[in-house]
């Protein structure tokens, strides 16, 4: 009896030395492994986003040309020049390209994975930071006249500097002013008036603060039904670090938010037009610095900012699908041309009598593009910094694989 005592507890033994020796053999195989599963998917990551910042395309400048269908891109690339100091210099048309904004003009995310050799098996996400942050805080107000508006137009501004990380940065030069567009009820006339530009330097806690109320206060002042109708004003920043610049355009008046949400490429604006009647874009305009006595033409550069003179565009003949795109109406226009070096286009449009001004980003603002991150998968990220114009950005590149 106590034999089979001895062999039970023998058995035992056995299996718990056996089941101890199988799990340690499989946590010692297993690390290797996944190791070896994730370093190959950084590898397959790092080569996507580097073909995708490096790469022109084909044809090489499949951004700015619209009249190439999102089906004819025979391959995707985001670089503007295969020469250049900065390692990753993008093109803002083809970043537009692919903005979640459904144009006939769009690149949608079938296409790029595709394009990209991604099939079924990959997808990611891909976001653009940038590395200079403005945040405005208004700190005083100019009522307006009761007619034709009633409103506040902020006048003084607290203006910050952060990175990504809203850490607060010193030393950034801000160059600043305000940039407003009139209605010369009279003349029948559309007029853009800037003041002196003013400069500062941001403390140890990134902020800097800007004074416009005499300014703003003359300014609501000379509005009348019988003489001048305010369209809109805009507060224009430039800051530059040490050779990194970033822009940032805030509206200060009492003014319908845009309606148009459209896109820039090359010199053409492409936006939906939604409403019951269709917007109207005045042709021409005239410009001045106030003070000046003599007007200038209706095309104006005020740094980083242009208002310039538009005209309906011919392109409808020669790429028809970007004025009828599933079942909506899209208008574009042709600029007249495009200084270098520029950030906004500022424009004025009617709408069923009312005048508002729009602003169309020439970089795109938080521009992200791809699927979302799953939770439960592995996910392997990749931050590079990448360059358009010269506003520097985060990279920020999430790739994982589907198991589809």
């Amino acid at each position: 009896m106590h034999i089979i005592y001895d062999y039970i507890a023998m058995a035992t033994i056995f299996v718990l030395i056996f089941t101890f020796s199988t799990a340690s053999l499989l946590n010692v195989v297993e690390l290797p492994v996944r190791h070896i599963t994730e370093q190959q998917l950084f590898t397959r990551a790092d080569s996507v986003l580097g073909s995708l910042l490096g790469y022109l395309g084909e044809p090489k400048n499949w951004g700015e040309n619209i009249t190439l269908r999102p089906e004819e891109l025979k391959a995707v690339g985001l670089s503007r020049t295969t020469k250049t100091d900065v390692i990753y210099d993008l093109d803002p048309d083809k970043l537009s390209r692919l903005i979640p904004i459904d144009t006939g003009a769009s690149i949608d995310k079938s296409t790029l994975y595709r394009l990209l050799n991604l099939g079924n098996d990959y997808r990611f996400f891909l976001r653009l930071t940038p590395v200079l942050n403005i945040s405005i805080t208004p700190l005083g107000y100019v009522p307006s006249p009761p007619a034709p508006k009633e409103g506040l137009y902020t006048s003084k501004f607290l203006v910050t500097v952060t990175t990504h990380e809203l850490t607060p940065v010193g030393n950034v030069n801000l160059t600043v002013y305000v940039l407003t567009a009139y209605y010369d009820v009279s003349n029948k006339l559309i007029y853009y008036v800037t003041n002196e530009t003013k400069s500062a330097t941001t403390m140890w806690n990134g902020s800097a603060t800007f004074d416009y109320t005499t300014f703003m206060t003359e300014l609501l002042e000379k509005e009348g039904p019988s003489s001048t109708k305010l369209v809109g004003s805009l507060l224009v920043i430039i800051g530059n670090f040490y050779g990194m610049q970033t822009v940032y355009v805030y509206k200060c008046s009492y003014t319908g938010e845009p309606t148009i949400e459209g896109i820039v490429l090359g010199k053409y604006l492409i936006f939906e037009d939604s409403g019951p009647g269709p917007i109207f874009i005045p042709i021409g305009g005239k410009s001045k610095k106030l003070g000046a006595d003599k007007w200038d033409s209706s095309e104006c550069t005020f740094g980083g900012v242009v208002v310039t003179a538009v005209e309906n565009s011919t392109i409808y003949g020669k790429a028809p699908w970007l004025t009828i795109h599933d079942g909506k109406r899209f208008q574009v226009l042709e600029l007249t041309y495009l200084e270098p070096d520029i950030y906004y286009i500022v424009l004025v449009a009617k709408y069923q009598g009312d005048y508002f001004l729009v602003v169309f980003p020439r970089i795109p603002v938080n521009f992200q593009v791809g699927d979302v991150v799953p939770r439960g998968t592995q996910v392997v990220g990749i931050r590079r910094i990448v360059f358009v114009e010269k506003m520097a950005f985060f990279a920020d590149f999430y790739f994982w694989r589907t198991f589809s």
